[in-house]
């Protein structure tokens, strides 16, 4: 505060009353007393010694002088740092304070200064408080006098009067006014009246007094009440004499239309208008909403409402408002509908639908105007990106089918679903899918799921009574060897006395036959003959039910098998058809009696032997060596039990009458000479 120092002087006193209390103690200054600058004289108390005081030696602050039990707080103040007595800031003198201005005081534009109740301000001979264009000053109370007026705030002279004192200082006071060509305002705001002002006629008002309160905003200072008559503003020239200014204050208003506003579940946009006469801001409690202020209104977006109910958003508009929020907030309540739900498709045929065959047709049907039907074959649900129906399709095998209907701006329907069955063949059911399969008697045989040898589909004789029978038959071409798994599930007959039983007939003679619990077994025919022949399996029942429990009473058949052959040498006809020797004009029979290598064997012999009737190197062939002084006969290809081999021996191979001998195990050293026959088994 060295520049506030440097102008006014604040007495502090120790002892209680005036400085006329302080007789004999004095400071003797270039200018007036209590503020030391520089060099100072000091007197003693009884004025016979005078010392120097050098106060630059000393920081700026306040020194305490005591003499005897008095005391007197002197300002050092060496360098002030503005000059000319500019209040540098807004000012208070206040709390009775006893305020020497020897200087002129300059209150300027924006700064204030304040004389508090009980402030007693008094000015030295032609010292002022001059108030510049924008300054104010503001006298609560405060009692201003002449510096050597005894009357207030004692002897501040110290010339040990006790009247007025110089009455020349006194005269100054009447004639001068001490506050330079000032005028005074008075603010009103309604039925209070706030501290007047004291400005400079003609100058500007500068900086006015700032009110707030919840209602309203405040409008300014007017020279009329309700807003009327001239606005004094910062700008404005004071006009002479007393001024009174009127505070005005304009209601807060903020309206919003509409205020509320229903909407489709679609993405969407839209604009609320605002009315406001202050600034707002603009905020939404959902995140599904997007809000914006443009101009004077409120723009939103909303984002698609993808559930089937309703849902609300509330937009807020807060007006920013002097004394608090609570009148200046509307609220725009925005409601989006919830999604209709698309009809489902209908499938045809319906679930658990049954074929046979290889194909069954498929219709999808219910889609409204505009809509999509998705669907699946793999059992998943449909999205938007499944396949989509156009036209009815066949599916192959048993299917789950599943569809939905899909529709911009409703919900996707609910996925409908219809597994189709393909029911077997009994043909398929006996892995021999080509064949023509029949089944005849009492009832007839039907396909079984899962439970067939190895867990698949077989063939099961139809539920029978006593004295029925259940037939299953095919046809199969020349000669060749079948082969197929049964099972039967009935009353055992030790015996063979015809009681329930399974048979086999070929041609209409029984081949074979199996009862009881027999559990999966495999059997395995050979047919040589040429021509069709007639393949009959034959679940019979006799005619009384003995013990039947845990007993299923049927018979099954599963993984049929058919490998034709070429005549009676069992050579399988696939074989010649790999190799190539079946052609459009070559038989299979007249291809089994051909030499096609040329190596003197036909292609019968050689199947036989295990040879390749296409390659003239490959032949069959035999050799002895004699191990252990014993000869032991080796041949290739060795077919193992593919084929059935003999080892032949001979003693004098010049005696035609010596047959050749089938030579056993460990009898090899009674014979000179070998050879070796092949035969299928």
């Amino acid at each position: 505060m060295k520049q506030m120092m440097k102008m006014v002087v604040a007495v502090a006193m120790a002892t209680t009353g005036g400085l006329s209390a302080l007789p004999g103690v004095r400071v003797e200054t270039r200018t007036m007393p209590l503020i030391a600058t520089g060099l100072e004289s000091v007197g003693s108390a009884d004025g016979t010694i005078v010392t120097e005081w050098d106060t630059t030696l000393e920081p700026d602050g306040w020194r305490t002088l005591i003499s005897g039990d008095t005391a007197v707080d002197v300002l050092v103040l060496n360098e002030p740092s503005v000059a000319g007595g500019r209040l540098p800031a807004s000012e208070t003198w206040d709390d009775e304070r006893v305020v020497v201005v020897r200087d002129d005081v300059v209150v300027p534009a924006g700064k204030t200064l304040a004389l508090g109740a009980g402030c007693i301000v008094k000015f030295t001979d032609g010292a002022r408080i001059v108030v510049e264009d924008g300054g104010a000053v503001v006298a609560e109370g405060a009692y201003l006098a002449a510096f050597g007026d005894d009357g207030v705030g004692g002897d501040t002279d110290m010339n040990g009067a006790a009247g007025d004192g110089d009455a020349a200082a006194v005269q100054w006071w009447l004639d001068e006014p001490a506050i330079a060509a000032l005028t005074t305002v008075r603010f009103v705001d309604g039925a209070a009246t706030l501290p007047a002002r004291a400005y400079t006629a003609g100058k500007t008002y500068g900086a006015l007094p700032e009110l707030a309160r919840e209602d309203a905003m405040f409008g300014g200072w007017f020279t009329e009440s309700d807003g009327k008559g001239a606005l004094a503003d910062e700008t404005k020239p004071v006009p002479p004499g007393q001024t009174t200014l009127y505070a005005h204050w304009i209601p807060y208003e903020l309206s919003i239309d509409p205020s509320s506003e229903a909407i489709g579940c679609l993405a969407s946009e839209g604009t609320v208008a605002v009315v406001a006469n202050s600034e707002w801001d603009v905020s939404c409690d959902k995140d599904w909403v997007t809000v914006r202020r443009v101009g004077d209104a409120v723009s939103y977006s909303v984002e698609e409402n993808a559930n089937a109910g309703a849902r609300t958003a509330t937009i807020r508009v807060t007006m920013r408002c002097d004394g608090g929020i609570a009148p200046c907030q509307r609220d725009f309540t925005l409601v989006q509908a919830g999604m209709s739900q698309l009809a489902a498709p209908v499938i045809n045929p319906a679930d658990g639908t049954t074929f046979i065959g290889s194909s069954r047709r498929v219709s999808i049907s219910g889609a409204e105007a505009g809509a999509e039907i998705r669907y699946t074959l793999d059992g998943s649900e449909p999205t938007a990106g499944s396949k989509l129906y156009t036209k009815s399709f066949n599916v192959f095998d048993t299917t789950v089918v599943k569809a939905k209907t899909f529709l911009s701006g409703k919900l996707a329907s609910e996925t409908v679903s219809a597994r189709i069955v393909r029911l077997q063949t009994l043909a398929e059911a006996l892995d021999a899918p080509l064949w023509t399969v029949a089944t005849d008697g009492d009832a007839v045989w039907t396909v079984e799921e899962a439970a067939g040898r190895n867990g698949g589909s077989c063939a099961r004789s139809g539920a029978i009574g006593n004295d029925q029978e259940s037939t299953l038959s095919t046809t199969v071409e020349g000669a060749g060897t079948l082969a197929f798994w049964w099972k039967a599930d009935c009353e055992d007959d030790p015996d063979y006395d015809n009681w329930d039983f399974l048979r086999f007939e070929v041609d209409g003679a029984e081949i074979a036959r199996i009862d009881g619990d027999s559990g999966w077994r495999l059997a395995t025919i050979k047919i040589k003959n040429a021509g069709a022949h007639t393949l009959v399996w034959t679940y019979s029942k006799d005619y009384t039910d003995d013990d039947m429990a845990g007993i299923e009473d049927c018979g099954r058949v599963d993984q049929i098998s058919w490998t034709p052959s070429v005549g009676d040498s069992d050579m399988p006809v696939a074989w010649l058809e790999n190799l190539g020797l079946v052609t459009s004009g070559v038989t299979a029979v007249e291809a089994a009696n051909l030499d096609p290598d040329g190596d003197g064997l036909t292609t019968s012999q050689e199947y036989i032997v295990g040879t390749d009737p296409t390659d003239p190197d490959s032949k069959f062939t035999a050799s002895i060596e004699i191990v252990d002084g014993r000869p032991v006969v080796t041949y290739s290809p060795d077919l193992l039990e593919e084929r059935r081999y003999k080892k032949l021996g001979k003693k004098d191979i010049g005696d035609p009458a010596e047959p050749w001998v089938e030579v056993k195990e460990g009898e090899e050293d009674a014979y000179n000479f070998f050879k070796v026959s092949v035969d299928l088994p």
